[in-house]
């Protein structure tokens, strides 16, 4: 079955250090919107505020795009920006960064297209929820 995008879709524009702040709020606020419970919010915080850290780190600016994401009956949440600052990077550091992205969230994919573009995914399995 393939992918939906589905709201919330918020973005944060990444220029300097202040912007991972925002980042890292926004990512609260659309996890929150989606029914993530505290811890969740926070580690889904954390991710973006990786994927910002990243991109400043790249000497380059971005948009973070936050989104639903919706496959058969599960939800999610997708975590995605366009990265033509990954070809600045090393492949190790490349590496490095998937390999940290990666125990964050539940899928993390580069698409190798013009430019790349890096999707994170974390989904709202049931522990994850908040409980009502």
């Amino acid at each position: 079955m393939t992918r939906m995008n589905m709201p919330p879709v918020l973005s944060v524009d990444i220029e300097d250090t202040m912007d991972i702040m925002i980042a890292r709020d926004t990512a609260r606020r659309a996890a929150g919107l989606l029914g993530f419970s505290t811890s969740c919010k926070a580690q889904l915080a954390a991710a973006v505020a990786a994927l910002a850290e990243v991109i400043l780190k790249a000497g380059a600016e971005g948009t973070i795009h936050m989104n639903g994401v919706r496959n058969g009956s599960k939800i999610g949440l997708q975590i995605s920006c366009e990265a033509g600052w990954l070809h600045a990077m090393s492949s190790h550091a490349v590496e490095e960064m998937h390999g940290k992205l990666s125990k964050m969230v539940d899928e993390v994919e580069v698409v190798d297209q013009n430019p790349p573009t890096v999707s994170l995914v974390f989904w709202l399995l049931p522990p994850r929820q908040v409980k009502e």
